[in-house]
């Protein structure tokens, strides 16, 4: 009975980690405009928005379905799967925190609130990785 009680658990957790990171990134993309030189300037996560509507989406299907396939080809299942999910881990906490301080400087509560919820998601997506799927 355990073992349902984790499995239905992580399923949860997957949902609201997943929900978290594609909708904050679903506002994002519409509500912050895309200019390539203030991107390379001043160094704006534009493109991670998109990596996170990839992984939100991914998190979100795997909690309704409890389907490791979207995982294993984006994470891999061979013999270097470890070093993949340990790169991510390290990705989604620096990306997470860099998302994070740079809500600090945009204008705009509703997007600074976004931003700050999509750096937790990234964060929370690479704690989770331990132990999800």
């Amino acid at each position: 009975m355990a073992n349902v009680d984790r499995t239905v658990t992580k399923r949860i957790v997957s949902i609201l980690i997943g929900s978290m990171m594609f909708f904050s990134s679903v506002y994002l993309v519409d509500k912050v405009p895309f200019n390539l030189f203030e991107m390379i300037a001043t160094f704006n996560p534009y493109i991670l928005y998109y990596v996170g509507l990839i992984l939100g989406a991914e998190r979100i299907i795997f909690g309704i379905t409890n389907n490791k396939r979207l995982y294993y080809l984006l994470m891999g299942e061979g013999d270097l799967a470890a070093y993949v999910v340990f790169s991510m881990f390290f990705f989604g906490i620096f990306m997470g925190l860099y998302i994070g301080i740079y809500a600090l400087f945009l204008q705009g509560l509703l997007v600074k609130i976004a931003e700050v919820v999509n750096g937790i998601s990234y964060v929370l997506f690479a704690i989770a990785l331990w132990s999800l799927p």
